[in-house]
């Protein structure tokens, strides 16, 4: 499974599988990813915060699978955290596999990397 490499004017669509998203943070990941000529994509759980310190696993796994379905995200950029291996078993691989995209993480989201690409 391969994507095509990211070219600029794409999307690059942003999620929150592990922590809750900062919107600072995501301020300035957003002004750097469009100074670099991308446009972005923030998922609708991104700042949420229904166990305190970061969404629901559905609500996670459910930012992941609508991205990954989503035609006009051509990449998925997430940060890790200790929550990524509770959506593991909610993440859609066959849309995964029918929609490959370039995904991309830090930290503690190699559970899930390495999900996808198994």
């Amino acid at each position: 499974m391969y994507a095509e490499r990211l070219k600029p004017g794409e999307c690059i669509g942003i999620i929150s599988p592990c922590h809750v998203g900062d919107p600072a943070n995501y301020e300035r990941i957003n002004a750097v990813l469009t100074r670099l000529g991308f446009t972005t994509k923030p998922g609708e759980n991104l700042f949420k915060a229904t166990y305190g310190y970061e969404a629901s696993i559905q609500e996670r796994a459910a930012d992941f699978n609508a991205m990954v379905a989503d035609d006009a995200v051509q990449m998925i950029l997430f940060g890790g955290g200790e929550g990524a291996v509770e959506i593991l078993p909610h993440l859609d691989y066959e849309k995964i596999r029918a929609h490959p995209k370039l995904i991309a993480s830090f930290s503690d989201g190699t559970p899930i990397l390495n999900a996808v690409y198994a």
